[in-house]
């Protein structure tokens, strides 16, 4: 039994320094690539090492070279734990920031610098990045700010607009009352000869009643001449 668990143990070791082998040899392969420019080659020898926290950094680096910031910070995420120490940890944490940075995400940037700084607090270049991400932070709450101020001074005045349209209203059908009426003045002013319906009632009444008098003196006339003898030979 003791002979089989030695050889057990044996093949284990054997095969934990032939996978290392492996992840070395990858990761020399992508720092080849990686000095010569070729990211997209860097990139596919580095992920056969990822679970390395060598491979997951290099290769996060790979990735921000090769400007692909989103898959930058998901690698170096993975970077800070897969990371063994204290330094370690503050150079994946800073170059996390700078890929949160590269999408310009703030907030995200400065938490990612605060963590490495916590690790390595005599770090300037973390110092420095975390003080240009707090300002543009600042700047872009100011400027959210300002734009919801906008949005509520623009709903202020709409309110307002919406409070004075009846009136408004009212007043301009006012006036289209006073152009129609005007209208109606001056088109009586151009055709003198026209007279207000009032008028026109009179005359109709007058007219009527001048010729019913008329008809009536008639009728008078017929009743005298049946009155008078009626002229016969005797």
């Amino acid at each position: 039994m003791r002979t089989t668990g030695l050889l057990l143990g044996m093949l284990a070791w054997s095969g934990l320094v032939s996978a290392q082998k492996e992840t070395d040899r990858a990761i020399r392969e992508g720092n080849d690539a990686y000095k010569k420019g070729d990211q997209a080659d860097a990139i596919r020898s580095y992920e056969k090492a990822r679970t390395d926290q060598r491979g997951a950094f290099n290769l996060g680096n790979a990735y921000y070279r090769q400007d692909s910031a989103a898959d930058a910070q998901r690698t170096f995420e993975a970077a800070t734990s897969l990371a063994k120490d204290p330094d370690a940890q503050a150079r994946a944490f800073h170059n996390l920031g700078n890929s949160w940075m590269k999408q310009q995400k703030w907030q995200e940037a400065v938490n990612a610098y605060k963590q490495a700084l916590r690790r390595r607090p005599e770090d300037d270049d973390t110092r420095y990045n975390l003080a240009y991400a707090q300002k543009k932070l600042q700047e872009e709450q100011q400027k959210k700010k300002d734009q919801k101020q906008d949005q509520k001074q623009d709903q202020q005045q709409q309110d307002q607009q919406g409070q004075q349209e009846p009136k408004e209203q009212q007043d301009q059908k006012d006036q289209q009352a006073q152009n129609q009426q005007g209208k109606n003045q001056a088109k009586q002013q151009q055709q003198p000869g026209q007279i207000s319906e009032q008028d026109a009632q009179r005359i109709l009444d007058a007219l009527q009643q001048q010729e019913k008098n008329t008809q009536e003196k008639a009728r008078e006339k017929l009743r005298v001449r049946a009155k008078l003898p009626i002229e016969k030979d005797w």
